[in-house]
């Protein structure tokens, strides 16, 4: 009988035991859970979305979440005891204006300047993912105009801020800036050409907004303004734009004969190569006009236009915007002159308003590169379709 109430007891401890470890264990992991998981609210609340969530090191937790208006939402949470943490104190005190200076720096690298102008205003808001080795952050409640619909971020790898982050991560042995000349397939894209070049204050004012929206052209030159512009001939080149010929002295090319031809072509690429140390690959015959048997008396290739945006003629830059707005195709090849004040302004609006309806602006090359297409010697090319 004493044997088996000392049983009855025994059991009785082993459940009171058991049961206790189910409760303390059940509360060890229901804290830590709802610390992590829910200790804003945001995993319970409909209204938000989780988009992703990084475990830092066990340092911190970042939390990325959208809500139903699609802004995006971040919150960092300490590790160990779950209080709230503000982006600045992952940043070195001494270091917040080196690191803003450098997010800067970034968003110029990836955006057309009239993206990271607005970013850059007061009144955006700014969300933060910290993963493993870099940083994203994603912007909200900005005015841009002209309109863009994309997601915009910026992807930070730490190798970038390494000096001014206040906690411990790790550095990629390797790492590439994301940037807006990488070109894809998943946008529309058209070339921009400009004859007549070059004409020293028009083609830099183009030249510089070609670079501010991270877009390049092809400028057909007259050799007869080489010798004279070979500095500004080189800044065409440096600033990832490329150079074909349009001509000695713009002379009607079926008005030439053969000798005339080959040696037109020469004087203008002799100087090129004298510059370059390389031959000029691609030739717009003045007006147009050059006869077939032409086309294979030299190494070259010839560059014609799908879209004249007539700006020769009709010198009026509202004009060419919209006749390009209206008209442009993916593949196009456009040409302009680099000419006329109306045209430099003319391309000063497009740029910008072309990327708005998603496409990319890039020299003759990229647009057959980036399309897959093979441009041939003695072979014309209206577009690259």
């Amino acid at each position: 009988m004493v044997i088996i109430i000392i049983m009855k007891d025994k059991i009785f401890y082993i459940k009171i035991v058991g049961i206790l470890l189910i409760v303390l264990s059940s509360i060890n992991i229901s804290t830590f859970s709802n610390g992590l998981d829910n200790v804003a609210m945001f995993e319970t609340n409909s209204s938000y979305v989780l988009i992703e969530k990084n475990v830092i090191n066990k340092s911190f937790v970042s939390y990325l979440y959208k809500d139903n208006e699609n802004n995006y939402i971040s919150k960092i949470y300490d590790y160990n005891n779950l209080d709230e943490i503000e982006l600045e104190t992952l940043i070195k005190s001494e270091n917040i204006d080196e690191y803003s200076k450098k997010i800067e720096e970034l968003l110029y690298l990836k955006y057309p300047k009239f993206i990271v102008e607005s970013l850059l205003k007061k009144d955006v808001t700014s969300s933060y993912l910290f993963r493993e080795n870099e940083l994203v952050i994603y912007f909200d409640n900005y005015v841009i105009e002209p309109n863009i619909n994309e997601i915009l971020y910026l992807t930070v790898n730490y190798n970038e801020i390494k000096d001014f982050l206040d906690f411990t991560f790790l550095l990629d042995s390797e790492y590439t800036n994301e940037s807006g000349y990488d070109y894809t397939n998943a946008k529309k894209s058209v070339a921009f050409t400009f004859d007549d070049s070059p004409n020293e204050n028009k083609t830099n004012k183009i030249l510089s907004y070609l670079k501010d929206n991270h877009f390049h052209a092809t400028f057909f030159v007259l050799g007869n303004k080489m010798s004279s512009n070979k500095d500004l001939l080189i800044n065409i080149k440096n600033n990832g734009n490329e150079i074909g010929s349009h001509s000695y002295d713009h002379k009607n090319m079926n008005k030439m004969n053969d000798e005339e031809f080959i040696e037109d072509f020469d004087k203008v690429n002799n100087i090129y190569k004298s510059i370059f140390n390389e031959n000029i690959k691609y030739i717009r015959p003045p007006y147009g006009l050059i006869k077939d048997k032409y086309l294979r008396l030299i190494d070259a290739s010839y560059i014609m236009w799908s879209m004249d945006t007539l700006d020769w003629k009709k010198r009026n830059s509202d004009y060419i915007v919209n006749y390009v707005i209206d008209n442009v195709k993916d593949g196009d090849i456009i040409l302009f002159h680099d000419s006329y004040s109306s045209t430099v302004k003319a391309v000063e609006e497009l740029l910008p308003i072309l990327y708005s309806m998603g496409y990319q602006v890039m020299s003759v090359s990229e647009l057959f590169e980036l399309k897959g297409m093979d441009i041939k010697n003695s072979e014309k090319y209206y577009k690259a379709t």
